[in-house]
Parts: C-alpha cells; sequence; structure tokens
C-alpha cells in the first residue's frame, strides 16, 4: 500500500471515529433530556392522578375539621401512581405548610430541607381540612439521577465498547498490512541476496574448472590441487547454503523434529574448521580453538550442529573487515555445554541486536559492501538452539567483534 493511500486512509478514519464520538456525546445528552422530560410527566401525571383520589376519597368533604390525615395512604397512595407510570422509585413525600413554612409530615425527616428545595410541588388543600392555608405535597427522588441514566448508559456502554473495537480491529489491520509490506521486501532481497549467494560459488567452480581445462596449469600438481580445493570449498558453501535454507523453512513447521545421537562436538568443530582453512588462507585470518569441555559428547542433530557452527564462523569471516581472527571455546558447567564462537569483525549495534535472530533480517554494515548474505543464517542457529533446548546469547560492541554464546544440555 502507497503512503499517500495509507495516510488518508488514516485521516478520514480518525475523521470518522471522532465524528462518531460527537455524535455519540449529543444523542447522550439528547437522550438524557428526553428521559427527564418523561420523568418530570410521568411525575406529573402520578400527581394528578394521586390527589385527584385524596381529595375523593380519603379526605371527604363531609369530613369533620378535626379530621386527621392518613398519612400511610398518602404514602402509599402516591407510589402506587408513580408505578403506574414507569416510575419505580420510592419518594420521599412531604406534606408542606406554606404559610407557616413547616412540614406536617415528612416520610423522611432527615431529608425535609430537599423536599422544601423540591421542584415537584403539588397544591393540595382538600374541603374541611385543618389546618387551612396552603397545603403541599412535595416529592424528592433521591435515586432520580440513577434511574433517569440506568437505560441509557448500557446503549452508550455497548457503543463506545464497538467504537472501540471498530479502532482496535483498524489498528489491527493496519499493522497486519505493514508486516506483510515488511515481509514483501524482506523476500524481495531475501532472493536478491539468495541468487547473489548461490551465483558467486558457482562462478567460482566454473572458472575452477576452465583452468583445470587448460593444460599447462592441469600439469602442475600444487595447482591442480589448489583449484580442486577451490572447487570442494565452493561446493561445500553451496552445500550449506542450501540446506540452511531447505532446513530453516522444515523448521517452520511446528511438526518438525531433529533427529539426535551421541555426537563430538569436538570432532565437529574440527571438520567445519578444515572447510575454511582456504578462505581464510587467502584473507590471512586464523582460527583459534579453545576445546576444554570434558565430555565433549552430547545427545544433538550432527547435520543441523554441523551447520550451526558453519553459520557462525562464516559471519564472522563475512563481517571481518581486516583478516579474520576467529576463537571457537568449549567448556562443560552444571551438565550443559557452552560452545562460544567470537570475532573480532564489525560488531552489532545494540538496534541490530534485538533483531538479528529474526529471519530474513540482515545486519546493517556501513560501509562494508562487499558482504554477502540473505539473513536467515542467525535465524537458522536460533531455531537449532531452540530444539536442542539450549539457550543462545550474544555480546557486541560496534567495531569490537562479536560472541555467540550457545549452552546445550549434555543429557
Amino acid at each position: 500500500m502507497k503512503r499517500w493511500i495509507r495516510i488518508f486512509s488514516i485521516s478520514v478514519f480518525a475523521i470518522a471515529a471522532v465524528s462518531l464520538v460527537f455524535i455519540q456525546f449529543y444523542q447522550t445528552r439528547r437522550t438524557f433530556s428526553i428521559n427527564d422530560n418523561m420523568f418530570n410527566i410521568g411525575v406529573g401525571n402520578a400527581m394528578d392522578e394521586a390527589i385527584k383520589q385524596l381529595n375523593g376519597e380519603v379526605f371527604s368533604p363531609t369530613a369533620p375539621q378535626t379530621a386527621a390525615f392518613n398519612f400511610q395512604v398518602l404514602d402509599t397512595l402516591i407510589t402506587e401512581q408513580l408505578l403506574l407510570n414507569g416510575i419505580d422509585i420510592h419518594p420521599v413525600v412531604g406534606l408542606y405548610n406554606g404559610a407557616e413554612r413547616s412540614f406536617l409530615y415528612s416520610s423522611d425527616p432527615r431529608r425535609e430541607q430537599q423536599l422544601e428545595e423540591s421542584p415537584y410541588r403539588y397544591h393540595f388543600q382538600p374541603a374541611g381540612v385543618a389546618p387551612q392555608g396552603q397545603l403541599f405535597i412535595t416529592l424528592a427522588f433521591p435515586g432520580a439521577e440513577l434511574f433517569l441514566q440506568r437505560n441509557s448508559w448500557v446503549f452508550v456502554y455497548v457503543s463506545f465498547f464497538l467504537l472501540l473495537v471498530i479502532v482496535l480491529m483498524f489498528i489491527i489491520a493496519l499493522h497486519a498490512l505493514a508486516i506483510q509490506r515488511k515481509l514483501d521486501q524482506m523476500r524481495t532481497e531475501f532472493i536478491n541476496n539468495m541468487t547473489h549467494e548461490i551465483k558467486t560459488p558457482l562462478a567460482t567452480i566454473g572458472l575452477a574448472c576452465e583452468m583445470l581445462r587448460d593444460e599447462t596449469v592441469s600439469e602442475d600438481a600444487a595447482t591442480r590441487q589448489n583449484f580442486i580445493g577451490i572447487i570442494n570449498d565452493e561446493n561445500q558453501r553451496l552445500r550449506v547454503l542450501v540446506e540452511t535454507i531447505l532446513q530453516s523453512a522444515k523448521m517452520s513447521n511446528k511438526n518438525f523434529r531433529i533427529n539426535p545421537k551421541e555426537v563430538d562436538i569436538h570432532q565437529l568443530i574440527a571438520k567445519v574448521q578444515q572447510s575454511f582453512q582456504l578462505s581464510l588462507a587467502n584473507r590471512g585470518g586464523t582460527i583459534e580453538t579453545h576445546l576444554d569441555a570434558v565430555p565433549s559428547t552430547l545427545v544433538a542433530d550432527e547435520l543441523h550442529l554441523t551447520n550451526l557452527i558453519y553459520n557462525l564462523i562464516d559471519n564472522g569471516i563475512k563481517y571481518s573487515t581486516s583478516a579474520p581472527q576467529i576463537t571457537i571455546s568449549t567448556a562443560v558447567a552444571e551438565k550443559q555445554l557452552i560452545l562460544r564462537v567470537a570475532d573480532c569483525g564489525i560488531g552489532i549495534s545494540k538496534e541490530d541486536q534485538k533483531h538479528v535472530f529474526e529471519k530474513f533480517y540482515r545486519v546493517s554494515t556501513d560501509n562494508v559492501h562487499n558482504v554477502k548474505g540473505f539473513g536467515i543464517g542467525l535465524s537458522y542457529v536460533a531455531q537449532v538452539v531452540r530444539l536442542h533446548r539450549g539457550h543462545l546469547s550474544l555480546e557486541s560492541e560496534l567495531g569490537q567483534g562479536s560472541t555467540f554464546t550457545i549452552t546445550l544440555p549434555l543429557g
């Protein structure tokens, strides 16, 4: 996906998301307002019917002047009428004398201040009822706010949850697209690097074969052996490259299994070391070994362990600007075999160290332009160590080389 398309998509989505939030906020406020109006209408209708019944039944105009209020009926009747109008809140009820500014009755004396200030005040003056004056039935609803918001908030929460889900899915989709783009780029680089990596030894082998056909060259035994050695080394290099690619692909399958058997790590190191003699001689490099592991045998996959050592030495040689100096050491500690491969190359930056074991990732080589590879060697090493239930660590500083430490169980 092109950059401008991604920016445009993100911008449109951001505008749409913000607009939805504002619309939802507006609708929420509007819903609260409608609920508040419906609540007031419901209370008004309930009180009209309650006062009508109170005037006609509870306080008859023929009742004596000394008739007392039946406050229980007053409280119960108002609550029933509120329920009939869809309001299931039990109100605080008060009978207020406006002339004397006092309450003749309050269902909750602690809330008389709230009752006096309540907007829910209804004139009530049945005939024949003392005291004479302005009587009002006042109501207070302590839980009215929760009642009004309770149903609305359900839709608000659901709406914001769905909006959050949409935003999250959009972010996941963008992340997936970015990963896909990165993988496509890495795949292209991998194919290009692999092509170059394979063509080089093939060209070298072809050149060596042409030289061997020359009678003047083939008559010199030393020169002939030299070219045969070159062919052998390049053939070995090709074999390891192809094997690394194939085995790395197989290891991506979760059902992949290694074939462990008893192997001598020192013999494997000597075998791999021998295959680098010619390339090291051409660059004036050396491999120094400190093989102190006792015992030196462990249960491992010989093929993969050999390729692991080969890749670490090959990396050390490739990423050395001067004569390669490789140090290989082994030791045993706490029933673990420790293998270290150190070089004096260009080193790996802290940022690159976070990704160096990822498939297709290639370390930045700054001004080193002759480094070949396709970013799969160290990923393969990490996979082999994982399959052997071992541990892999890296210590490196720019300009000071790198040390790879591998710990494998002996049993």
